[in-house]
């Protein structure tokens, strides 16, 4: 064993590695099993109590047993999953078992490296700038132990500690800044495609009442979107998902299939622009699932979407952390106004395929008698498609219809249940039933989810779209014109397509009314507001320039600073001027640990403790130079004047201060000369070779 590896951890360096413990856990606690957090509290407690001398160290037989209770008890719990959940959760147990092994130094270094990584690991569930700025915190916290260990046993007051550290730190931190912004993107950590057990909030691909009445009290964010060329009117920002075309009782649900993956490697996400065209970038949170948001009539303008058969976006992999994508767009034509045909055409379905006509007009053979009986009425009536779709459409306004949040529940024959007798409820009851009708009289029509409105962030002008902001609307087929959208929500409660769903439901309400703590709930309070709106566009701003900061983005970026220039030049330019800021940081920290004539005496009174240790006289933790040499005085009498020698010397030349720097030099080479000799002498009497 090397020198100085078997020292006992000092007291200080040992309460910050326990204070530093539960400072990096905290954030984990939130991602594992209850009994774990129970685990690493109590092995915390248990390290406590021998730091503070009530309980010891654990025997053999008793660490064994430990880990043999930890690892069933962790088998029988994520035996099932395989996620970034369960490796993370070991790796807190793991981490809490070797914190009551925690003795020498050398053991609280490792350890130390240990809770950094693990600082890394929480940014596998949260990238936000409060994550970032809190990991960083704990990470500062950490380096305190590092320091406290590197200082050994000296008497340093916190001031001087804390400046030490911050004097490294600000040389790290530009080194730090070029290597991110001038060496060649590598992936971090947390873009590992791996699966997660985390459960997602969102739209899903089916739609009951009840689902989409979940996600009108969410405050969560679904996504963020940038424009070129301003946002668009509110009640134009129809954010399409998927169709749900299959009926089965009351619950619409999608025939799509959409492949499900995982693993494999995540490519960078490219952007490409075109000319003449408007685009909108969009920031969407993680799904787990591959459906995209997008307007209507929206081309594709980055490398990581693509069109489904159906014409809705698609992602090419599940997405499992907040990801951009890019698309272009015709501002004349997001509005997409159905337009009425005024020839009489019963039924139109010639452009449509023989199996989609059959799907857009699927229907359960039975049910709901009153309804088929109204729709039976119409159709002898011999209205046209169009007249028959604006006719229901009209229905919603002329008849006492109301836009709730808290519908009746409605458990047989639904849709007679709510066209003629409750007539109270949302998106998905109007929409649900607007399509039934028309599949009644044989006209294609299709159930579209997603989003629409948004909330416009004026400090930065991007929208935000939240999971209260989950729409349903209805696209009906004619011929000639394809697919017209239909919003029976709009006739019945414009304001919640003009203005949002606050608004919408303000005398009733029921916004956010199950969420308590949901700062968006609060919106008429100018001060949440404004904090709300600052705090998401700090972070949005993170997520763009940070955590979204790829190899095209660096690209672009450098490409502005020094015009069109080829990868090979870029990145000779990158290594010269990455170069050159860590030659300038070497140089810095090499001229801050220039030593002061105080760190000299120091530096070589340890330097003679150290000789006096390799003849078996060890200094204790916390004795002082003078307590030190007392104590060897009494063992060694013959060597007294030359142990209170050094003594003298070192107080003189640390705390005197007024001798000249010539016989500080001079007092300094016979002190040093003075504990060689000492260190000899004490060799030779005690008869070591």
């Amino acid at each position: 064993m090397k020198l100085g590896q078997d020292k006992l951890v000092p007291r200080r360096s040992l309460f910050l590695l326990l204070v530093a413990f539960f400072i990096v856990m905290l954030p984990h606690y939130g991602n594992v099993a209850s009994w774990l957090v129970a685990v690493s509290v109590a092995l915390a407690l248990w390290r406590g109590g021998i730091f503070k001398g009530w309980l010891g160290y654990p025997s053999t037989a008793l660490k064994t047993l430990l880990v043999i209770i930890a690892v069933a008890g962790f088998y029988l719990t994520y035996r099932h999953q395989f996620s970034v959940e369960t490796a993370v959760a070991f790796f807190v147990l793991s981490v809490s078992l070797k914190l009551i092994e925690v003795k020498f130094s050398k053991d609280c270094y490792l350890f130390s490296f240990i809770l950094l990584y693990l600082c890394a690991c929480q940014f596998l569930f949260s990238q936000s700038f409060l994550t970032a700025l809190y990991q960083i915190s704990s990470a500062f916290i950490v380096l305190s132990v590092l320091f406290s260990l590197h200082k050994g046993q000296l008497s340093i007051p916190p001031k001087i500690r804390l400046f030490e550290l911050l004097k490294l730190l600000l040389i790290a931190v530009p080194l730090v800044i070029a290597v991110f912004m001038f060496f060649p993107r590598i992936a971090p950590l947390w873009s590992i495609p791996l699966s997660t057990g985390k459960a997602y909030t969102g739209i899903s691909d089916s739609m009951s009442p009840g689902q989409i009445a979940a996600l009108t009290q969410s405050s969560a964010r679904a996504f963020r979107v940038s424009f070129s060329e301003g946002v668009p009117p509110q009640n134009q920002l129809y954010w399409r998902g998927l169709e749900l075309d299959l009926l089965e009782e009351d619950t619409w649900r999608s025939s799509e299939n959409i492949p499900r993956s995982f693993m494999g490697k995540l490519s960078e996400v490219r952007t490409f622009n075109k000319d003449g065209m408007a685009s909108y970038s969009v920031l969407i949170e993680p799904t787990n699932n591959k459906w995209a948001y997008a307007l209507v009539n929206s081309e594709l303008a980055s490398n990581n979407i693509e069109l489904s058969k159906r014409g809705y976006v698609r992602f090419k992999s599940n997405i499992i952390q907040p990801t951009r994508y890019k698309l272009t767009y015709d501002p004349d034509e997001i509005s997409a106004k159905p337009q009425i045909e005024s020839d009489r055409v019963p039924r139109l379905s010639g452009e449509l395929s023989r199996e989609a006509f059959k799907r857009y007009t699927q229907l359960p053979r039975s049910g709901n008698p009153e309804t088929r009986a109204f729709v039976s009425g119409l159709i002898s009536q011999g209205l046209t498609t169009a007249e028959l779709t604006q006719y229901l459409m009209t229905y919603f306004t002329q008849q006492p219809f109301y836009y709730t949040l808290r519908p009746p529940l409605m458990q047989d024959e639904f849709f007679d249940r709510f066209l003629f007798e409750t007539r109270r409820g949302f998106c998905a009851h109007y929409a649900g039933s607007l399509v039934y009708m028309l599949r009644l009289a044989g006209v294609p029509s299709r159930v579209v989810v997603g989003y629409q409105g948004g909330e416009v962030n004026q400090q930065e002008g991007y929208l935000m779209v939240h999971q209260y902001d989950a729409h349903a609307w209805v696209e009906v087929w004619m011929d000639g014109l394809g697919w017209q959208r239909y919003d029976p929500t709009a006739m019945v409660a414009p304001d919640r397509i003009e203005k949002g769903l606050q608004e919408a439901v303000k005398e009733e309400g029921s916004f956010l009314s199950d969420n308590a703590f949901a700062s968006a709930r609060y919106n008429n309070v100018e001060i949440i507001r404004w904090v709300r709106l600052r705090l998401d566009a700090m972070n949005y701003s993170w997520q763009k320039w940070v955590v979204g900061y790829d190899g095209q983005t660096q690209y672009n970026l450098l490409s502005r600073w020094f015009g069109a220039i080829s990868f090979q030049s870029l990145a000779m330019i990158m290594a010269i001027i990455g170069g050159g800021i860590v030659m300038l940081a070497f140089v810095v920290l090499g001229y801050s640990k220039k030593q002061g004539p105080a760190d000299k005496v120091v530096i070589e009174f340890e330097r003679i403790c150290k000789s006096l240790e390799k003849v078996g006289l060890k200094r204790a933790v916390g004795e002082t130079p003078w307590q030190f040499t007392s104590r060897l005085s009494t063992l060694y009498p013959e060597h007294q004047n030359a142990l209170n020698y050094l003594s003298q010397s070192f107080n003189l030349l640390q705390y005197g201060g007024s001798e000249s720097t010539a016989e500080r030099e001079r007092l300094l080479r016979s002190m040093k000369q003075q504990g060689k000799a000492l260190a000899k002498a004490i060799k030779t009497s005690r008869g070591i070779k």
